[in-house]
């Protein structure tokens, strides 16, 4: 009786539900079990008294629901058509009186409408105290030019994440049928996440954008060259700073990001942004129109130029991406310029001195045509002085690249003469001239076995390479019975030619088939020259064929086998830049469009390495682009409107691409991009030959022999060793052999032949081969190398220092780490 006094006269929002109806099914339980212990009238009224209070303890509990508010109660009062008494009149007494037991269904639905709403409430709830807490995640951003370290926004994955959740989650309230009464609330949350959301991301935009430039503007001398920009920037970084001061002291996501007006600032600023960006873009675009070099380098290098214009030194870094093989400028004080340095250490003293005065882009420009002139002034020089000196002194009188551009103006001339004689009469004119530069090219091996600086031994080297070639046409001529200048096995070679041009003008002519072109004194320094195989050729005849009808050039072919490097040994031989761009899926038309800007104006040569792997809508771009430079050039004109600008057009441009058929990831070539490419198929080079003219430019006089066994030993190996991912008996593996072997032979020049080259085989392929593999290899070089046993190596000194450096690092001098240590020295020396 007392437990239904109390929840008959406590105001139903004080009771708790659970706890009445089990304390109502305790008493039932009890009262039960008293009837049975007590059949008597007592206790069968308690049973009933109960029982018939249990009948009604669902809509009890449903009354006793905490979730039901004020709009709720009216509800129920007003589907029992009775006024709302105030709360503290609402007990289940007076619920009872008011009917409201016997209106079970109604009452049921109202509070079931409650307690989603209620649920839906903390859910909100939750996710307001989470953005009403939340703290940024920050960094710091190293101040430039002294300034102090300015606080950005760090990572925010976990506070994106937390937002995209708290989203799904406000979304998934909306659409529940009990959010009715909080709509308003759920609407309101939905409105904050994404401003939030809106905020941020154009926060992270704005200061991705801000890191980028505020560099570039804390340089005086690009805020005087962009005065307008530099303002419009000065006045988003007040912005900017302004934005993270408040983020520092608030420290609080929600409250920040929905500050009023905070969106449309940054988009404001986001706008401004841009067109710094474009400003910025544009003055580029000035700068590399002025030298069109520039657009080999990206935007950050020519800005990092720009940014400091009164140092001239700012351009050492990046002359190599402008020039084919300017490494540095020497100076003769801080306003002169007297010389350029290669990457091989080899000096060229300019033919005059160039002042330093102006914009970069134009002392720049005046390097280059300095460049070209020196050049053209050494060649004239060393032409003129070829036939009065002795050719083993003149070899080291002139630069490397001009000795070999005179020696094949030399060599072309004495073949002519040859023609000449024999139209005179002398049938035997050009058998008597192969012997005559055989015994040329044996005096410049001579010179490469005695003592030669780095720069001179390079220098025969080369000439060596291209001089046998030369031997190997004539033979072929003579072969051929060819006795005229018009011979198709002739006019088929490169021919060099010193003669006037329409002006009167001495200059180095280059004709190969139909192709005529000048020789372009691009400086190249003192580099090795590819050894010109049949392949190689055919490649060259191709591609001065297609520049010819103002096409481009395809080699196409496995790896390996001397595409690329095909088309940058005919640079060398026609003194072009090349500029090598290795493709990917990641390039887009903009990207192209650009290069392809920067070509057109600098006359230089492309080589898109494995050019199918750009994407096909990219591609059939790249074929209008290309399409519309050479029918300009061919149409002779000067500039041309391309993507948007006026560019001036160089008629050296070209174009080449090298393709890895059959691979995966690769792209068909769309057919109006194909027709603007000869192709030319690259199979496996002949390594025999290679080797051979490469030995015997080192000095090695059993150089056909040694060849053949070394590429006998590849082959060999190919097919007998395990098959790993590591081993490769391709031209790399050649190259590097051969290298090896040149060096040996420099390093012990009276030793074996034989043993000189199965070290270089044995030092350079050993340290990659698994154990097993070794013992074969040992047995394919002992049954092609007989009886020639390899010397010990004496590591004395170096194994010394090796046990001694175990024994500091407290390790055991265990054999097989100190072998391997020794083989890693070995390819160290090999390879650099």
């Amino acid at each position: 009786e007392e437990k239904r006094k109390h929840w008959n006269h406590t105001m139903v929002k004080e009771i708790d539900a659970q706890k009445m109806a089990d304390e109502m099914g305790e008493l039932f339980q009890k009262s039960r079990a008293l009837n049975k212990a007590h059949d008597d009238s007592v206790s069968n009224r308690l049973v009933n008294s109960i029982t018939a209070e249990k009948a009604h303890l669902n809509v009890m509990v449903e009354l006793c629901n905490p979730a039901l508010n004020e709009e709720h109660w009216l509800k129920i009062f007003t589907g029992m058509k009775q006024r709302l008494p105030p709360a503290e009149a609402r007990t289940l007494e007076t619920m009872r009186s008011f009917g409201a037991y016997e209106q079970m269904e109604l009452i049921t639905t109202i509070s079931s409408v409650a307690t989603g709403e209620y649920n839906l409430k903390n859910q909100i709830t939750k996710i307001a105290n989470v953005w009403e807490s939340m703290p940024f995640v920050l960094a710091k951003n190293k101040g430039a030019n002294g300034k102090p370290d300015q606080p950005i926004l760090g990572g925010l994955d976990e506070v994106m994440l937390q937002l995209e959740d708290n989203q799904v989650q406000v979304q998934t309230c909306l659409a529940s049928r009990y959010v009715g009464g909080i709509k308003p609330l759920v609407e309101e949350w939905d409105v904050k996440l994404k401003t939030i959301f809106d905020v941020l991301n154009e926060w992270l935009n704005v200061q991705k954008s801000w890191l980028y430039l505020e560099f570039i503007f804390s340089s005086d001398d690009i805020k005087k060259q962009l005065p307008e920009e530099s303002k419009l920037f000065s006045q988003v970084d007040k912005t900017f700073r302004g934005l993270m001061a408040n983020a520092v002291e608030t420290n609080v996501v929600g409250t920040v990001c929905c500050e009023e007006g905070l969106l449309e600032r940054l988009q404001q600023a986001t706008r401004d942004l841009d067109k710094v960006q474009k400003g910025l873009e544009d003055y580029l675009e000035t700068k590399r129109v002025a030298f069109p070099r520039f657009y080999f380098l990206s935007n950050d290098e020519l800005l990092s130029i720009l940014s400091d214009v009164r140092n001239p030194m700012a351009v050492q870094p990046h002359l190599q991406k402008c020039f084919d093989n300017i490494k540095e400028l020497e100076f003769e004080s801080s306003t002169l310029i007297k010389a350029m340095k290669s990457q091989e250490g080899e000096v060229v003293p300019f033919s005059e001195r160039i002042r330093i005065a102006g914009n970069v882009e134009h002392w720049l420009n005046d390097i280059e045509a300095m460049m070209r002139r020196t050049l053209y002034d050494i060649t004239k020089a060393a032409h003129a002085a070829y036939p009065d000196s002795k050719r083993t002194e003149w070899y080291f009188a002139f630069p490397a690249q001009v000795v070999g551009c005179v020696d094949q103006i030399v060599w072309t001339n004495e073949i002519e003469e040859v023609w000449r004689k024999m139209g005179e009469g002398e049938g035997n004119a050009l058998v008597e001239y192969l012997e005559f530069y055989k015994a040329q090219i044996l005096d410049t091996v001579g010179l490469v076995k005695g003592q030669l600086t780095s720069q001179q031994r390079t220098c025969c080297c080369t000439l060596i390479v291209v001089d046998v070639h030369a031997r190997d046409v004539v033979a072929n001529l003579i072969e051929e019975k060819c006795s005229t200048a018009v011979d198709f096995n002739w006019v088929k070679q490169l021919r060099y030619y010193w003669e006037a041009d329409d002006a009167g003008r001495p200059d180095c002519h280059i004709r190969h088939s139909a192709a005529h072109v000048l020789y372009g004194y691009e400086y190249l320094g003192n580099q090795l020259r590819l050894v010109i195989t049949p392949l190689t050729e055919r490649a060259f005849l191709t591609c001065t064929g297609a520049l010819h009808m103002h096409q481009g050039a395809a080699p196409q072919g496995p790896a390996g086998t001397g595409k690329t490097e095909s088309v940058k040994d005919l640079g060398k031989a026609l003194a072009r830049q090349v500029v090598v761009f290795n493709c990917s899926d990641g390039l887009n038309y903009k990207m192209m469009s650009q290069m392809f800007a920067g070509l057109a104006q600098a006359g230089a040569w492309a080589c898109f390495d494995e050019f199918n792997r750009i994407e096909i809508e990219v591609l059939s771009v790249v074929a209008q682009q290309m399409l519309e430079i050479t029918t300009a050039i061919a149409a002779k004109q000067n500039s041309m409107m391309f993507d948007g600008h006026n560019i001036r057009l160089n008629k050296n441009f070209g174009v080449f691409i090298t393709m890895n058929p059959g691979y995966a990831g690769r792209t068909e070539l769309p057919d109006n991009l194909k027709v603007l490419f000869r192709p030319v198929a690259c199979m496996v080079p002949d390594y025999a030959l290679i080797g051979e003219i490469r030995l015997f430019s080192y000095g090695y006089r059993k150089a056909r022999a040694l060849a053949q066994k070394m590429v006998m030993t590849f082959k060999l190996s190919s097919e007998q060793l395990s098959s790993q991912d590591h081993y490769d008996f391709g031209m790399r593996a050649v190259n590097t052999v051969i290298s090896a072997a040149g060096l040996n032979k420099r390093k012990y020049p009276d030793e074996e032949e034989d043993i000189l080259l199965l070290r270089a085989l044995r030092d350079s392929n050993v340290p990659k081969f698994l154990s097993g593999d070794i013992l074969l290899f040992e047995g394919i070089i002992s049954d092609l190398f007989p009886r020639v046993k390899l010397p010990e190596v004496d590591y004395g000194a170096l194994m010394e220092s090796l046990r001694k450096a175990v024994r500091e690092h407290k390790r055991q001098e265990v054999e097989t780490f100190l072998h391997k240590a020794i083989q890693l020295y070995d390819v160290t020396i090999l390879r650099h």
